[in-house]
């Protein structure tokens, strides 16, 4: 695995990073997401949930996760200046219930409802 974290949103005291994987592309030859990750900073530490997709998670050994994990967390807490203690919860879900809902333009919108139609053909 072949990690990218890119930064989604970042406020004074909390990031979320989305986890691409190099070694693997998607149908539009872009990286393929493999999950994400939520962090939010404290005076006492950092506190946070890490998402890894079924099928990503499904690829690593429970202590190969366990180190992935650690080493991600180390890389990002410790520069933020920060306690280095931190609490992350980890889930692994299925992609097939996965929805995004946002109040975006109408485009957006539009482009919802053709999706939302090709997810009923394949139904």
């Amino acid at each position: 695995m072949n990690l990218k974290l890119k930064r989604l949103v970042r406020t004074h005291s909390s990031e979320q990073y989305a986890l691409f994987d190099l070694d693997q592309i998607d149908a539009n030859r872009q990286p393929l997401t493999i999950g994400k990750l939520d962090l939010h900073y404290t005076g006492e530490g950092t506190y946070g949930t890490i998402l890894l997709w079924d099928d990503a998670s499904r690829k690593l050994k429970p202590e190969q996760r366990r180190a992935f994990i650690r080493a991600l967390l180390t890389e990002l807490v410790l520069p933020m200046g920060v306690p280095n203690e931190y609490v992350v919860e980890f889930f692994a879900p299925e992609l097939d219930g996965y929805e995004v809902f946002h109040n975006l333009d109408d485009d957006d919108e539009n482009e919802d409802e053709d999706y939302d139609e090709d997810y009923d053909e394949d139904e």
